[in-house]
């Protein structure tokens, strides 16, 4: 009866995990595509993957130390909570007229340190929600697949 249970805990996180990742992406592919449409500039589209990139790479050694210190859970959904009312309130300000790139620009800036707060707060929750006999392999595997 545990096994089971073990087994449908995980396959609930991670297919959770799957659809935060992929609407995460979706939403940054239609950011980008959004900037690089309205601008017809290249400098604006690398200043957009500037700010879509560089708080995650500078916030991930914090964030995995966040995990750390910190409930993991509550980190994990904090930080994915946060992305969603930030995208949200972005999209909200879109629909009322307010069509800055500047608002599109903190955005990503913004969503990109959250995800430096998520993705280390999922790597250290799944060895301990993983059985010891499948957790070095399963994390092998993941790599690819949730860029953990």
């Amino acid at each position: 009866m545990k096994e089971i249970n073990w087994r449908r805990n995980v396959a609930l996180f991670l297919s959770g995990q799957a659809v935060t990742l992929f609407g995460s992406q979706l939403v940054t592919f239609a950011i980008m595509w959004h900037v690089v449409l309205e601008s017809q500039s290249g400098s604006a589209m690398t200043l957009f993957i500037l700010a879509a990139m560089l708080p995650t790479f500078f916030m991930s050694p914090f964030g995995g130390v966040l995990a750390d210190r910190y409930n993991r859970k509550h980190l994990i959904n904090l930080a994915d909570g946060g992305i969603a009312l930030l995208t949200l309130a972005v999209a909200l300000l879109y629909m009322s007229g307010y069509d800055s790139m500047w608002i599109l620009l903190a955005c990503s800036a913004f969503r990109a340190l959250g995800q430096g707060i998520q993705v280390p707060a999922v790597s250290a929750f799944l060895p301990r929600i993983l059985k010891v006999k499948v957790a070095v392999w399963f994390m092998g595997k993941s790599i690819p697949v949730f860029g953990l």
